[in-house]
């Protein structure tokens, strides 16, 4: 059988950085002259990306295994694969669980699963790699795709004692400065409007390489090399957040004035137990930092609740604390005990549903303050990027909100365009989302 006659489905879990990982394996495969389908009934060969970041991702990329499995065990798929995180980190123990796959693949091992397919090896295993080489761009995007990710890095040197990211994708590696580039004008080739960058933490982005570059250096450089409507930036670490990166970011409009900044936590003895290199006041002071910079700034932040040790006086403070940084958009996440983690020996673990209970109350707190920032939303107009048009209503995003995991703004009218930007004039506001009209000018 040629390659060309060769279909390929893939299934992506977990995070944007597996979104791009699956991109580049789609693109690998096209290259070498597979064909994608977006059915896995029609596919020879299925592969699931996965993720294993905490124990939900994990038992949701067993499940799926499990789901898409008959297309092999009963079906025409010819070869499985479980590609990405779980992958790297679980491959010996669900090789002898799931003798129906026929390879796993690493996060780092993309450019060979074609390789891999058409030389039928007999080992199963391909984990282990690190390096970022200089290669030949080969991701598949869709014609027609608005919004894209640009992955500027790999892996992470922080190791908060909670995290096994730097166990799976290893240390801190940055992209040469010319592939990114090249990489994003292709992009803005095919059409894209909205890049949005991501990494573990955007500002690490080139600590690593010759010179001085840094993120401000990238952002001069993308902005100039490409005209996007929007750049958005995903994960900066409130200790990166300098002069320099906000006067870069003042200087371009194409910017949104978005910073999600992970704290996971605000008080200084869990932060030191979490062994992240930042303390409360440095977060106050950022987050103040940012506002007097851009009136208009979201700032985004996740926290973990229950961590070990975390002791009632230190969630009420964290409690406190997020109330009055009025954070625009929050995720909460329970603490999640992963094996071979500092955290994971630690005494004083929280029990689970003390930690359900923080972390709900956290969550009934950001749903006021959002629902009160959304009623001032109303009577303004914002640029729209419509993503979607179905049942007779038009959705799309502001800059205020990021992909997938914000709101939205609900347009009855569905005349409007998927991948176009409006002057949309916000008249309502309903939980999470606003609700819009184009304006008439």
């Amino acid at each position: 059988m040629t390659n060309a006659k060769q279909k390929v489905f893939i299934k992506t879990l977990g995070c944007d950085k597996n979104t791009v990982d699956s991109e580049n394996i789609i693109g690998h495969l096209m290259g070498k002259g597979f064909t994608a389908v977006a059915a896995a009934s029609d596919a020879d060969i299925i592969i699931i990306n996965t993720c294993c970041f905490i124990d939900d991702a994990k038992k949701q990329s067993i499940e799926t295994i499990f789901d898409y499995l008959p297309y092999k065990t009963e079906g025409d798929c010819h070869t499985f694969i479980v590609a990405g995180c779980m992958a790297e980190r679980y491959a010996k123990e669900l090789k002898e669980e799931l003798p129906e796959v026929d390879y796993f693949t690493g996060v780092n091992r993309v450019s060979e699963i074609g390789d891999i397919i058409q030389k039928q090896n007999a080992e199963k295993i391909y984990t282990g790699k690190t390096e970022v080489k200089t290669q030949e761009n080969k991701r598949y995007i869709a014609k027609g795709r608005a919004t894209a990710f640009l992955k500027i890095s790999e892996g992470c040197d922080h190791h908060c004692t909670y995290c096994v990211i730097p166990k799976i994708r290893g240390k801190h590696r940055s992209r040469p400065l010319d592939d990114l580039l090249s990489e994003a004008e292709k992009l803005f080739e095919n059409g894209v409007k909205e890049l949005v960058l991501v990494a573990q933490d955007l500002t690490q982005y080139g600590s690593d390489l010759p010179g001085d570059t840094d993120l401000s250096d990238l952002l001069d450089a993308l902005c100039a090399r490409c005209r996007f409507t929007w750049i958005r930036l995903l994960y900066l670490y409130p200790e990166g957040i300098n002069d320099k990166l906000l006067k870069t970011i003042a200087s371009h409009p194409e910017i949104c004035h978005y910073f999600d900044i992970p704290i996971q936590h605000t008080e200084d003895y869990v932060l030191s137990r979490m062994a992240r290199s930042v303390k409360k006041t440095q977060i106050i002071e950022t987050v103040e930092q940012i506002r007097r910079f851009f009136p208009d700034a979201v700032l985004r932040t996740t926290v973990i609740c229950g961590f070990p040790g975390e002791s009632q006086d230190d969630f009420s403070r964290m409690h406190e604390t997020l109330k009055t940084l009025r954070f625009d958009r929050l995720g909460a996440f329970a603490y999640s005990r992963e094996e071979g983690t500092p955290a994971y020996a630690m005494p004083d673990q929280i029990a689970d549903h003390i930690k359900a209970e923080r972390t709900q109350q956290i969550y009934d707190t950001q749903k006021l303050i959002i629902a009160e920032a959304n009623q001032n939303q109303i009577g303004q107009i914002f640029t729209t990027l419509i993503e979607e048009v179905e049942n007779g209503v038009s959705i799309g995003r502001t800059f205020r909100d990021a992909p997938e995991v914000d709101c939205d703004v609900i347009i009855e009218d569905a005349t409007l365009k998927p991948g176009r930007f409006y002057q949309i004039e916000i008249i309502d506001a309903i939980d999470y989302d606003l609700i819009g009209r184009v304006h008439k000018q």
